[in-house]
């Protein structure tokens, strides 16, 4: 059973940012918030909505890596969803999973499927009434799991919920067993770590994957393959991608050869068929090639699938605005000349720290 934290706002605040009492509860839509700062746990939004949110916003519960918070009863008509007196707002529970860079991410989704498994067993609703805030109104969220952010998509999310156990503990890891199983055979890398006593989530394969010299690792079935092979072999590990850039915060073709490089994509310094607009008019030194805008660049698609932008290869305001999130700088979907946001990614590309 789910263990869920009671935090629930005062009266003032349900009139103030809610329909009231009233919500048919016949879905429930899992968002996520598109915070990715250090602290932007579930707490921290729970307390933004006690202390009356200054956004014309609520939801019912937030999920990170280690608890779930209840804000608003079930019954409450939420401003969620964004369609006004639609079925989003009157009819739906909504969740807010947390993405906080210093969360675990994979844990929090694993937590938010548990809480949806409950929330339907107790209403007793089906997988066909999970939606999506894009289902409502269009909204491009849930953003990391539509772009399958470090390899867990929204279907992947929903089998989640699938394989919940009604005896899970919310939170809680399995618990090791006392005795090693057998090795595996075959080409589950999961299977194989478990074997060995060592952490198979996610988060751990990522660190792996970068020892083991996979850049850009997403979890898909041929780099579990991949790094399975590598892991066995005991392949050495990889060498250091820090770069040499002058922190300026001018994004030439210095810049994105050292972004390529940590990407693993091809280094050529180029970011190829890109529209012009506000955002690609202010690179420098001719690493903008422009085109019809429809291909997009790999690099930019490598770079989306990172900071949890919609992977379409093409820059805007909207991948500017998840790579401040990202990088923690001033979010306002403007690339300035110089900039504030390039030159931390600049300093991170320096260090080897910009991919996490």
């Amino acid at each position: 059973m789910v263990n869920v934290i009671k935090q629930l706002v005062s009266q003032e605040v349900v009139n103030q940012r809610s329909y009231g009492k009233g919500n048919k509860i016949q879905y429930i839509t899992p968002h996520q918030t598109g915070n990715m700062g250090i602290g932007a746990n579930a707490q921290m939004h729970a307390n933004l909505q006690s202390n009356l949110n200054s956004r014309q916003a609520s939801w019912h519960y937030q999920v990170d890596d280690r608890i779930a918070i209840q804000s608003f009863e079930d019954d409450v008509m939420c401003w969620a969803a964004g369609d006004g007196r639609g079925p989003g707002n009157t009819a739906s529970i909504h969740i807010e999973m947390c993405i906080n860079a210093d969360g675990d991410y994979e844990q929090t989704i694993n937590n938010g499927a548990a809480l949806v498994k409950m929330l339907m067993d107790k209403y007793g609703l089906d997988r066909s009434r999970i939606k999506q805030h894009h289902d409502w109104s269009g909204k491009n969220c849930p953003a990391q799991l539509r772009a399958g952010y470090k390899g867990i998509t929204w279907e992947d999310f929903l089998n989640k919920v699938d394989g919940v156990q009604v005896e899970e503990n919310f939170g809680s890891p399995q618990p090791s067993p006392t005795q090693p199983k057998p090795v595996q055979s075959g080409n589950s890398i999961v299977d194989y770590l478990n074997a060995q006593g060592i952490d198979s989530s996610f988060k751990n394969r990522a660190k792996l994957a970068k020892q083991y010299g996979m850049n850009n690792y997403q979890g898909t079935a041929a780099q579990n393959i991949a790094l399975l092979e590598k892991i066995k072999k005991g392949v050495s590990k990889k060498p250091s991608t820090k770069a040499n850039l002058n922190v300026d915060g001018k994004w030439g073709k210095s810049t994105t050869r050292a972004l390529q490089k940590a990407l693993g994509t091809p280094v050529d310094g180029i970011i190829s068929n890109q529209p012009k607009n506000s955002v690609t008019n202010a690179f420098y030194d001719g690493t903008i090639h422009f085109a019809n805008g429809k291909q997009g660049s790999n690099v930019i698609i490598a770079l989306q699938r990172l900071i949890g932008a919609n992977p379409d290869g093409l820059m805007g305001p909207h991948t500017i605005r998840a790579l401040q999130i990202y990088l923690g700088t001033v979010v306002d979907g403007v690339l300035s000349r110089p900039s504030l946001v390039v030159k931390e990614m600049q300093r991170r590309l320096n260090a080897g720290t910009f991919v996490k």
